[in-house]
């Protein structure tokens, strides 16, 4: 037998479920913008590959220098460039690319933290136009992408006169420079031979920062072969 209809029982019902769908459309309201920002944010990646376009060997200059007579000259180098990709659907906006901390590799294989390195954003590739400093990129489109600097190395005979020398280091040895904004007078941005990881954030104004970990190889002597050097002489690869 069919229990009676209490008109009273659904009346609660359907108020209920009013005030649910009620809810539902608020809710959508409120977090649907925020939800297809999310799904449209930029993603960046960062490529690191030990090869042309991204690395390559130059020449660094002219430059000034005070010999037997005061010279113009221009000194044999390798530029070891990031690759830094949208991946997202939307233009990135003032996009950096910090190094957060040096790591060198020890005698027991782990990796120690270079407690004398100071965390700064990288440069851009190139420049400006005026030939000024790039550190902030106005924007990268959507499939698309931007060369970052990461390490300057230069022939070992040009290292005192650019600035690129450590006591420490023999001087027939190579040292890397870290392409950071500025180039602090405690040099401790030069690298010398050794193995190293660079941890790294990727970010824009409207993107999260991505972590990235490449590990960079200098093996000290210089090659002017430049597919010798990327194989006997440095090594770059993402490991994170």
């Amino acid at each position: 037998m069919n229990a009676p209809f209490d008109a009273a029982t659904w009346g609660t019902v359907g108020q209920w479920a009013a005030a649910g769908g009620t809810l539902c459309a608020v809710v959508v309201a409120l977090f649907k913008d925020e939800y297809l920002r999310a799904r449209r944010r930029p993603r960046l990646r960062v490529t690191a590959e030990l090869k042309l376009p991204h690395c390559h060997k130059t020449f660094l200059g002219p430059y000034e220098v005070q010999r037997t007579t005061l010279t113009t000259t221009s000194a044999p180098c390798y530029y070891l460039r990031l690759w830094i990709a949208n991946r997202g659907k939307s233009r990135a906006e003032n996009v950096q690319v910090f190094v957060a901390s040096v790591l060198q590799r020890a005698a027991d294989g782990t990796f120690v933290a270079l407690s004398s390195f100071l965390p700064m954003n990288l440069r851009w590739s190139h420049g400006r136009p005026d030939g000024s400093t790039e550190v902030f990129a106005e924007g990268i489109a959507p499939g698309m992408g931007k060369h970052c600097d990461l390490l300057e190395i230069v022939h070992p005979d040009n290292r005192a006169e650019l600035n690129r020398d450590l006591p420490e280091s023999p001087k027939d040895l190579v040292i890397g420079a870290v392409q950071v904004e500025v180039f602090p007078n405690t040099r401790t941005h030069l690298l010398t031979p050794g193995v190293y990881r660079l941890n790294l954030l990727a970010a824009a104004a409207n993107a999260r920062p991505m972590d990235t970990t490449v590990e960079l190889t200098i093996s000290g002597q210089w090659l002017d072969d430049e597919a010798r050097m990327f194989v006997e002489g440095l090594g770059l690869k993402t490991v994170a």
